[in-house]
């Protein structure tokens, strides 16, 4: 692996492990492996599987969240700690590493996580305020089979007005035709994201990462063209 490549920080859905989400996204990281390194994290919460785990991942166990269900678990994070958590996991995560950070992808309760950093990182900026990681700086991000709105910050940013709720930095949205979470996908695509720079891909599959070769193609692609048009814009 070549490490001075951009990087692309990863977040797996709800009942799931950043194990399986790099398993799930191995046809698509495997197409784009010249051009991106692309990073897995995983949630602090214990969780039971999550939609679609099961039979395939049977032993993956623990399966993680990114959100406390209000079980007694140990962690003392709550949600809004976690974004600032997963701020410093990825500052950790590149020290001495090379490879700039330039996107976030998640995959269901994970577009929250990607979500909630573009739009921490927009607000501190509109407000010029001191980046939460100062080297990093986000051009894109990725949501695929998405619902929910972006993981909130403990950060005060003071009064803030609906349109500052609106995500302005570029994104992709994946969406499944025949994902059953389909409407939540499409809420959170109308709801928090600016129209004239979110893009939309849908495709005529289920609440999954694309598993086959036309799908995680075209996919790719896109990722390519979306950062393509970040880098002419700097």
């Amino acid at each position: 692996m070549n490490k001075s490549l951009p990087r692309i920080a990863c977040f797996h859905g709800g009942g799931s492990s950043a194990a399986i989400y790099e398993i799930q996204c191995s046809f698509l990281t495997a197409l784009l492996a010249h051009e991106f390194q692309f990073e897995f994290f995983e949630g602090p919460f214990d969780s039971i599987a999550g939609p679609g785990i099961l039979p395939a991942f049977g032993g993956f166990e623990p399966y993680k969240s990114w959100f406390s269900k209000g079980e007694s678990n140990g962690h003392n994070w709550t949600e809004q700690d976690s974004l600032e958590w997963v701020w410093t996991m990825m500052e950790e995560r590149r020290a001495g590493q090379g490879g700039e950070w330039v996107g976030v992808m998640g995959f269901s309760e994970g577009t929250r996580i990607a979500s909630g950093l573009l739009l921490d990182q927009q607000r501190r900026e509109k407000l010029g305020l001191r980046p939460a990681v100062p080297s990093i700086q986000l051009r894109f991000g990725v949501l695929c089979m998405g619902g929910g709105p972006p993981m909130a910050a403990h950060f005060d940013y003071g009064t803030t007005t609906n349109d500052q709720r609106v995500i302005r930095i570029p994104t992709l949205h994946m969406h499944g035709l025949r994902d059953k979470f389909l409407a939540l996908g499409r809420d959170q695509y109308n709801t928090y994201f600016d129209p004239s720079r979110a893009f939309l891909f849908e495709v005529d599959y289920h609440h999954a990462m694309p598993w086959l070769e036309k799908e995680s193609l075209a996919l790719a692609q896109r990722i390519q063209s979306l950062h393509k048009k970040t880098q002419a814009s700097r």
